[in-house]
């Protein structure tokens, strides 16, 4: 009984390398040269490092005016 599923267990793990192999095949033929990955990943850096600059700016130009702001209330013939 215990030859019967070796013999079995063999079997069904043969054909369960076949079916595997076979499932992966397809796979290849998708393979890429070039990763879209790293292109994306390269074009988003690329991207943030030019909006930094100006977000940076823009916050800078933010504070400025809250500061302005904060000055001309104080102002008495402001209101």
């Amino acid at each position: 009984m215990n030859r019967r599923f070796a013999v079995l267990r063999g079997q069904v793990a043969r054909i369960g390398a076949a079916v595997s192999a076979a499932a992966l095949l397809p796979a290849v033929a998708f393979a890429q040269t070039a990763d879209p990955f790293d292109t994306a990943l390269a074009t988003v850096t690329t991207k943030v490092t030019s909006y930094a600059g100006a977000l940076v700016g823009l916050a800078a130009v933010a504070v400025v005016f809250m500061v302005a702001v904060k000055y001309v209330k104080k102002l008495p013939k402001a209101s």
